[in-house]
């Protein structure tokens, strides 16, 4: 049995950001040295600080042509902000005429400019992320620092107009992420970016509790929501439920004819399990293979793409340990697993 991942994640900027959100923990550059320690990583420090240049994407991408078909969404975002990155609208065009669908990514949107939102829409991009993490400015920007909320908010606004009046294929999501600071704001927040949006072309709000990365973010307790500690012996029973019933085997079945496993994130979290294991394949602007969205130093050295069959990376002896674990109840042997959150931050989402 072979898993195809129906989400690729390829990050095209690493350690460059223009906000430095106090529940990151990414070694972004100035603030932290080229060559900081970083006691996650596999080689013992962070990962160089790059912008992935666009023969080395066109190189990535074209592994992924055998698999369009069945690759679902196609993110070009990692551990860093995608809008520093001068040949992004490039690197879409590519990835579209690979014939890669979903094509997007998330940004906090500061650096959206009117010429920027242009190219990306003419490149073909088909979905956009906005994280807004407040309705007023106050609260936004005591969230995501070094960002301006009333620039923030006018250039989605605007994207969302010339969209429009272009009549762009392109969806709108934009996301809060919901912790103590502005939970309190989530349905006018709600309420008002729905009334900007088209949900003819596919625009939603997204609603996702604050995760510990893994286990990485020193003051999560400060920060959670208060009514997550309660729903978290709920969604363990859940979880352990889907084990018990077969509900992962019989999700998990290979293609009868190609032997493949190839699901949707959602089916892997309704069940309580790690959709990125299952479903996505992260690669770093390097093109070194991540294990997980929490892994943003590079656990282990899984191999890279650029050398490698992707496809064999996913489907190599880390991965299946990994797998195996989750679908046993074994999720306490992992490591990098037993304290993560992003679980059930993607479980309760709304």
């Amino acid at each position: 049995m072979t898993y195809i991942p129906s989400h690729v994640q390829i990050e095209t900027v690493n350690r460059f950001c223009d906000a430095r959100c106090p529940m990151c923990t990414i070694k972004f550059v100035p603030d932290w040295p080229k060559d900081a320690e970083d006691s996650f990583s596999s080689k013992g420090q962070a990962r160089p600080a790059e912008i992935m240049s666009l023969e080395t994407f066109k190189t990535i991408v074209s592994k992924f042509e055998p698999y369009v078909d069945r690759i679902r969404f196609s993110s070009l975002h990692g551990c860093g902000e995608p809008m520093l990155d001068k040949g992004l609208p490039e690197k879409v065009k590519f990835a579209k005429e690979i014939g890669l669908k979903e094509v997007g990514f998330t940004s906090n949107c500061n650096a959206l400019t009117e010429k920027k939102a242009r190219r990306l829409l003419e490149a073909g991009l088909d979905c956009i992320i906005p994280s807004i993490d407040g309705l007023t400015k106050e609260v936004h920007e005591a969230i995501r620092p070094r960002t301006d909320h009333t620039v923030t908010v006018e250039n989605v606004k605007r994207f969302i107009k010339l969209r429009d009046e272009g009549d762009y294929n392109c969806k709108v999501l934009v996301r809060m992420i919901r912790q103590q600071l502005n939970a309190d704001q989530w349905e006018d927040y709600n309420t008002f970016w729905r009334d900007l949006m088209s949900p003819e072309k596919g625009d939603n709000v997204l609603g996702l509790n604050i995760h510990n990365t893994g286990g990485k973010v020193p003051d999560y307790g400060d920060k959670k929501i208060g009514d997550f500690d309660p729903k978290e012996k709920d969604f363990l029973d859940h979880y352990a439920a889907s084990v018990d019933n077969g509900d992962f085997d019989n999700l998990l079945k290979p293609d009868g004819q190609t032997g493949e496993i190839c699901v949707k994130a959602s089916e892997i979290e309704n069940l309580g399990g790690c959709p990125d294991l299952f479903t996505r394949l992260s690669i770093f602007a390097s093109g070194d293979v991540a294990l997980c969205s929490a892994d943003q130093a590079e656990y282990f050295k899984l191999g890279n793409v650029i050398h490698e069959d992707p496809i064999e990376i996913y489907n190599n002896s880390r991965f299946s340990h990994y797998r195996e674990k989750w679908t046993s109840k074994g999720v306490q042997d992992l490591d990098h697993c037993r304290d993560c959150t992003i679980v059930m931050s993607r479980f309760y989402k709304t």
